[in-house]
């Protein structure tokens, strides 16, 4: 039967069961526990198992004791996406938690989450919270012309202004948050998960604690068909550990920045400095943030200092 494995430590697997099966729906909504067959455990990494991957399994029956039933993982499935830093598959959407201030927001970082999130058939949302702190809406103005959703939030103000938004998104998804500490993960999570049947304090300070713990990756249920990752790694997420696109196709993570692209001057503009180019001139004429044009240059410059392997520049399609 099919399952998804909601937690993973070494050889070892936790395989949530949704779906009705031959055993008379017996381990419907339940967690089995289960290992990796040998063949997993000699394989590439692509091959084996990672929190979020759908997985067929078998059941071990034990007759003296029901309890002791555990499973073996026979097979997975395609995915629709791996990520190895933090290691997780399979993600719906990636929710970026920026705040107005305290901190002051690292534009920087959300851009390049927002191109790991595009490069991976992730969907990018960003969440702008603590607007009850400042007036103003230029980090909104921002990054509402960027192409990506992006929602206001105050997760501690008496209306909890956003969070019904951030759950309509969250429907039926798989998802994962990531911010730098202090921007408000905590308490937007925990807005999100206080009618379930979840220890959220938990889940919210597991998400806290430092960013260069490293810990496993671990799936959480909600109660509206989707779930929510727990995922530390985000926030050390570096282009030099990933298999990442080449410098050329950058520009396609960055769509307010294409439609400018598709009519320079040159086929081969890098978009940084070249003469006809239309970005550098919707730039200049406030059409562009800077900042966001400043993300994809210190990007692009980091793709164009490291090797990556692809098999076809998106330019070329």
């Amino acid at each position: 039967m099919r399952g998804r494995i909601i937690k993973g430590v070494k050889d070892f697997f936790d395989v949530y069961v949704e779906e009705d099966n031959e055993y008379n729906n017996k381990y419907k909504n339940k967690v089995i526990s289960c290992n990796s067959r040998g063949v997993f455990r000699k394989d590439s990494v692509k091959l084996k198992p990672f929190v979020g991957d759908i997985v067929e399994i078998e059941i071990n029956h034990n007759q003296k004791d029901e309890a002791e039933n555990w499973g073996i993982i026979k097979k997975i499935e395609e995915r629709k996406n791996l990520l190895q830093r933090p290691p997780v598959a399979n993600l719906d959407i990636l929710f970026i938690v920026s705040s107005v201030k305290s901190p002051s927001p690292s534009y920087f970082f959300i851009d390049k989450l927002t191109a790991t999130a595009v490069e991976n058939d992730i969907t990018p949302v960003i969440i702008i919270n603590k607007i009850d702190l400042k007036t103003d809406d230029e980090l909104y103005n921002i990054y509402s012309k960027t192409g990506f959703k992006t929602i206001k939030t105050s997760a501690v103000s008496e209306n909890s202004a956003g969070i019904d938004e951030i759950k309509n998104e969250m429907r039926d998804k798989i998802c994962a948050f990531a911010g730098v500490s202090g921007a408000g993960k905590s308490s937007i999570l925990n807005n999100i998960f206080k009618d379930l049947n979840l220890d959220t304090g938990s889940l919210s300070n597991k998400i806290n604690r430092g960013k260069h713990t490293t810990r496993t990756v671990e799936f959480f249920k909600n109660n509206i068909g989707g779930y929510a990752a727990d995922t530390p790694g985000f926030s050390m997420l570096d282009f030099e550990n990933e298999n990442y696109m080449l410098k050329e196709n950058l520009v396609f993570a960055f769509p307010d920045l294409l439609k400018y692209a598709e009519n320079c001057k040159y086929t081969k503009c890098t978009h940084i400095k070249e003469e006809g180019c239309k970005i550098i001139e919707a730039l200049n004429n406030g059409e562009i943030s800077k900042s966001r044009h400043e993300s994809y240059i210190a990007i692009y410059e980091m793709l164009k200092n490291h090797k990556f392997v692809k098999s076809k520049d998106k330019s070329e399609e």
